[in-house]
């Protein structure tokens, strides 16, 4: 009887999840329709997807679509570049169709490409824009970092060490030496913008193909960025931007190596296999059924060692105004960010200043555009042999301590408590170096660069949307590094001589650009020519670097 009454609760169990499935089933339902222009025409390529999901689709040449929900209080989000955004629940219906309007505003908006400007609706080139609400979404102190993400066919790769640019990528790689594009500030080409405090950016424009870089010539092979920075307008404004927060560094590989334990019954999984008979510098007798770890082993977790949590923080005052006839916008922002790598750190002071001014009927327009910074940091290097990461957790054992808390008597040195542990130790550890000691005796070297961006520039209404303009600028920058090698005992092979090295630079270049633009609307037709010359200067300065013993 209780074997009966047991087998009619399961059924029942059954019977319940049966029908509990088969209305989750029918709740999904699969919704199809067309999106059409505001005059009917079929619109191609138009994102859909369920709000809050990752599920989507796109629509055909023909508009039309076809995609499943699960459920009636889903919501369908159409999204097309030019249109407005429409949300529609689902509700009831199995066919929705969808009519987008122009987005007037937004093809209306002013685009910076090259030599000139255009509006969105008017390009036909391969154009992103960040504007710099999205930059600054992203807690960074440098503007290439910031890209990441923002717009489509851009690459950043950035190693995460304070200070220090990324990387960035503009539809792969075009060549087998240098892949970096183009950077344009306020006028002025430069390869480099890690200087620039990312609060001072209006906006960026990516150029991705070669019909909207072509203008820059066989500079813009790799894809051109053009940073706008910001301008005064109408009132008196002041603003000031904050934020302050940590970094964590993350548990690291250490769950993947091996502990000295492990590492040791390796060893003896070795002897075991090929038969080798030997008394081991460190575990004793291959003979003994275990090695054994000697008194001054430790298991050590190097990524640990040389890993803490590390600090970023912001600061941005800025002050602008301006009439119909001036404008002007002042800047000054503070940057700290310590690495999660210990001793390592990146520090920014940066100021701008940037102002126009408008007479004679509004004919004429001059202004200039300047950016000063001063960076002081202290890095690693994160790909190569000799980096923290690889030197740390993947080549030294975990046998090594970071400090030795006894006396050793080791291969090249006689180790009392509180020095430095090392390969030295014993036989058989490999020639790594201690990484925590290396980055602590490296943490008083100074590294120190003053860098200026600027250009002047002097605009003239000719005619009615006929205008000259002249532009002229560049960049300065000087550096100073000093850095002390210490005298080491702890490896199995050591530095014998501590060295002192210095190292300064200056370097400069400048551009005069001169363009004639040509913009006229006729009706429903529009032209917008430009011609133009430049002379641009790189590479002037000098490098010198002195080191002794």
């Amino acid at each position: 009887m209780k074997i009966l009454t047991n087998v009619r609760r399961i059924a029942l169990f059954l019977l319940s999840m049966v029908f509990s499935m088969g209305s989750i089933f029918a709740q999904e339902s699969t919704i199809t329709g067309k999106v059409a222009a505001e005059g009917g025409e079929p619109i191609p390529g138009v994102n859909i997807m369920v709000q809050g999901t990752m599920t989507g689709t796109i629509t055909d040449a023909n508009g039309a679509y076809s995609i499943r929900v699960p459920g009636p209080a889903a919501v369908l989000v159409f999204s097309s570049i030019g249109s407005i955004t429409q949300q529609i629940t689902v509700g009831a219906q199995s066919v929705i169709e969808v009519v987008l309007a122009e987005d007037i505003q937004a093809l209306q908006e002013v685009v910076v490409i090259g030599y000139t400007s255009q509006r969105k609706r008017d390009i036909t080139g391969a154009v992103g824009v960040v504007e710099a609400t999205k930059l600054t979404a992203i807690p960074s102190g440098n503007v290439s970092n910031q890209l990441q993400g923002r717009t489509s066919g851009v690459t950043v790769l950035g190693s995460g060490q304070p200070g220090t640019t990324s990387k960035v990528r503009i539809r792969g790689f075009s060549s087998f030496e240098n892949n970096d594009p183009l950077y344009i500030v306020d006028g002025v080409p430069t390869q480099d913008i890690s200087s620039m405090n990312p609060n001072d950016v209006a906006s960026i424009s990516v150029l991705k193909d070669a019909g909207a870089a072509s203008i820059y010539g066989s500079r813009a092979s790799n894809g051109v960025i053009i940073v706008t920075t910001k301008k005064g307008g109408k009132g008196v404004k002041v603003t000031y931007d904050m934020y302050v927060g940590t970094q964590q560094p993350g548990d690291g590989p250490t769950k993947d190596l091996l502990s000295a334990q492990e590492y040791a019954d390796l060893q003896w999984l070795v002897y075991a296999n090929d038969g080798t008979s030997e008394t081991h510098p460190i575990y004793g007798p291959s003979s003994a059924a275990s090695p054994t770890l000697p008194v001054w082993a430790a298991n050590t977790d190097w990524y640990d060692a040389i890993t803490d949590p590390a600090g970023i923080q912001n600061h941005d005052l800025s002050l602008s105004g301006g009439n119909e006839k001036a404008a002007f916008f002042a800047g000054l922002g503070y940057f700290k960010q310590d690495g999660v790598v210990i001793h390592t750190h990146a520090e920014r002071y940066s100021a701008r200043f940037n102002s126009e001014f408008t007479f004679l009927n509004d004919r004429v327009k001059i202004g200039e555009n300047l950016t000063m910074s001063y960076r002081s940091n202290l890095g690693v290097g994160n790909l190569n042999e000799g980096s923290p990461i690889q030197m740390g957790p993947y080549r030294t054992q975990s046998i090594i301590p970071v400090i030795v808390d006894q006396e050793i008597d080791g291969l090249v040195h006689y180790y009392m408590p509180g020095e430095w542990g090392g390969t030295g130790i014993a036989p058989r550890l490999g020639q790594s170096a201690n990484v925590v000691a290396s980055l602590t005796r490296d943490k008083d070297d100074k590294f120190h660069n003053i860098r200026m961006i600027g250009s002047m520039f002097a605009d003239i209404k000719i005619l009615e949307g006929l205008n000259f303009r002249s532009t002229v600028g560049g960049t300065w920058n000087n550096g100073y590094g000093v850095n002390y090698s210490y005298a080491t005992y702890e490896r199995s092979e050591n530095a014998a001589t501590p060295n002192l090295g210095e190292s300064a630079y200056y370097g400069n270049d400048w551009v005069w650009t001169n363009s004639l633009t040509l913009d006229k609307t006729f009706g429903q037709h529009k032209i917008n020519a430009v011609a133009g010359y430049e002379a641009v200067k790189y590479g002037m300065g000098r490098e010198m670097f002195g080191q002794r013993a």
